[in-house]
């Protein structure tokens, strides 16, 4: 265990991956890595697939959705049910789900995956990404009910859906050659050693929480390390009081 932990801090946590090229040319491997995750995730939603059944339905670019705690430097790359969404960050490979409905402050935004072929074994492994996106707030035997809850919901017609569902996951797993992973273990671990500094959030989330606005660098003077604001209130009282 304390092996595999340590590879997910080097492989998905462990900061941005180096960017640019080595001595000739080519590109870094780290590069190369990173470039696969945004190609997978063309070739992901480029299938024939049932992505409503799956619960990871494509971004478009009509009138685009931002909830209140959606990180401003997030790609949105799929939504899931009320609002749940997957996001990439800049630099990063891993997929995080952003839960507006059943999350709080520090979990709203968690890592589901270390990179996108992790995460469609996760859902190969639920069926579709609405258990997954709950692994934050449950423990394994919760978890494990929720899976049988899902299994063991039936509605008219759904002999249908079922079969449209497990094609698609098929397809998935033929594409990318993956196989289902039980994902519990895998992304608790994960996020466990997030680091949320790495997250950027709009006005509107701090007002929502009623949270003080954090300070940002191009906010503070570069001479007296005080808020721009604060600073020119100094020195203009101080000018007021000049004889």
């Amino acid at each position: 265990a304390e092996t595999e932990l340590s590879g997910l801090c080097d492989d998905a946590m462990g900061g941005a991956p180096p960017v640019g090229t080595v001595p000739g040319g080519e590109p870094r491997p780290e590069r190369k890595k990173f470039m696969s995750t945004r190609k997978d995730i063309q070739t992901f939603f480029s299938l024939p697939l049932d992505f409503s059944m799956l619960e990871l339905e494509p971004e478009t670019g009509a009138d685009p959705v931002r909830y209140f705690c959606t990180p401003e430097n997030a790609e949105i790359i799929g939504w899931g049910s009320s609002g749940t969404h997957f996001v990439l960050l800049p630099g990063d490979e891993a997929v995080y789900c952003v839960e507006p409905e059943l999350a709080g402050e520090g979990t709203f935004v968690l890592p589901v995956g270390a990179d996108f072929r992790e995460f469609l074994s996760h859902v190969l492994f639920c069926k579709c990404t609405s258990s997954l996106a709950q692994i934050f707030m449950m423990d394994e035997a919760r978890f494990r009910r929720l899976l049988a809850d899902n299994a063991a919901n039936t509605w008219p017609g759904c002999e249908e859906d079922f079969k449209r569902r497990d094609d698609s996951l098929a397809a998935v797993a033929e594409t990318f050659g993956i196989q289902p992973r039980d994902p519990f273990q895998r992304v608790k671990a994960l996020q466990a050693i997030f680091d949320p500094s790495v997250l950027v959030f709009s006005d509107e989330y701090y007002d929502t929480l009623g949270l003080e606005h954090p300070s940002r660098p191009e906010d503070r003077d570069i001479i007296t390390g005080r808020d721009v604001a604060a600073t020119t209130i100094f020195y203009t009282d101080h000018q007021e009081d000049a004889p």
